[in-house]
């Protein structure tokens, strides 16, 4: 019943933007002034922190349309994202989350610094991580050899923790390809680390596919996490992208809930089907994915799932 309700609501949602007028109307207004407010908080509080310290990289199309994990890791723009994401699926409950992110570009610092706030979002991360809502402090810096670097400060629910992110790009013939490593420690979790390399390759219709790697250990958790993913994205009408995911995630040694014995290898198989669509203006944006995943803990049986997600934006988000 709740699956159905939401699905009307949504729907209406999604003709009552539909239908309405692209000129000027009270819905603009709003989003206007709202988004002037964060333009000019942002404005404001730069100048303030420039007081006190003295390159843009041009974003893959793909991750900007998407609003991914790999872009709010890279950008240094100024917006508020409101993000709200209904999630069903065959073996377990359904599960709403809303949740604010906020990225406060310093450019009187020499774009050097910004401010963060990140909610919860499932759909960022290949290995799924729940974790509370983050606040702090960017710094980005170009060190030697062409590794950027961006350090972090702030905290986690209650917790402090502090954050160092390298990465470099390579091109090799058509492909272009990025390593990422970021360090971590939080007074909670203690010392954590993490490794993305992406593998990215642009098709001749413009479409784009990608393979990513990742590896992570922490203090606390034995073994090592690690994932495999093939994405191919295909813009096939204006301001509509389609994408497919293929994932495969295990670990080096981890238990189940269920039982005691120590396992290693793979224990999660995931494809999932993503529709975005940029449905109103250039800040209203719907998302449907359904999915299935054949997970250990399920004794490998299909675990069939649908979300919807809508993101509203605000600010500096072009």
């Amino acid at each position: 019943m709740k699956f159905f309700l939401f699905l009307f609501v949504f729907l209406l949602c999604l003709l009552r933007a539909e239908s309405i007028d692209t000129n000027t109307s009270y819905l603009d207004t709003a989003h206007k002034i709202i988004s002037d407010k964060v333009t000019g908080y942002s404005d404001t509080l730069d100048q303030t922190i420039s007081k006190l310290f003295t390159g843009k990289k041009a974003q893959n199309t793909y991750d900007d349309f998407f609003k991914n994990e790999k872009y709010f890791n890279e950008t240094e723009k100024s917006f508020v994202s409101v993000n709200l994401n209904t999630q069903f699926q065959s073996k377990y409950r359904e599960k709403t989350t809303l949740n604010i992110n906020a990225n406060i570009a310093l450019q009187r610092t020499n774009q050097k610094l910004n401010l963060f706030v990140s909610g919860i979002n499932e759909n960022k991360k290949i290995i799924d991580k729940n974790a509370p809502t983050e606040l702090g402090l960017n710094y980005f810096r170009a060190d030697r050899y062409n590794i950027q670097s961006r350090y972090s400060i702030g905290v986690r629910g209650f917790y402090p923790f502090i954050r160092a992110r390298y990465y470099k790009i390579f091109t090799a013939k058509s492909w272009k390809i990025e390593p990422m490593q970021l360090f971590e420690y939080s007074s909670k979790d203690a010392f954590k680390e993490n490794t993305f390399i992406y593998f990215d390759k642009t098709l001749a219709d413009k479409s784009l596919l990608r393979v990513t790697l990742q590896r992570e250990t922490q203090t606390k958790i034995k073994g090592m996490d690690y994932a495999v993913s093939t994405q191919y994205y295909w813009n096939f009408y204006k301001k509509n992208i389609l994408s497919i995911s293929e994932i495969l995630s295990g670990n080096t040694e981890y238990t189940t809930e269920t039982s005691t014995r120590k396992y290693s290898g793979i224990n999660n198989y995931a494809t999932v089907l993503t529709f975005r669509k940029n449905i109103w203006k250039k800040w209203f944006f719907y998302q449907v994915s359904p999915s299935v995943n054949f997970h250990k803990e399920n004794d490998y049986k299909a675990n069939y799932a649908i979300a919807f997600l809508v993101n509203l934006y605000f600010g500096d988000f072009d």
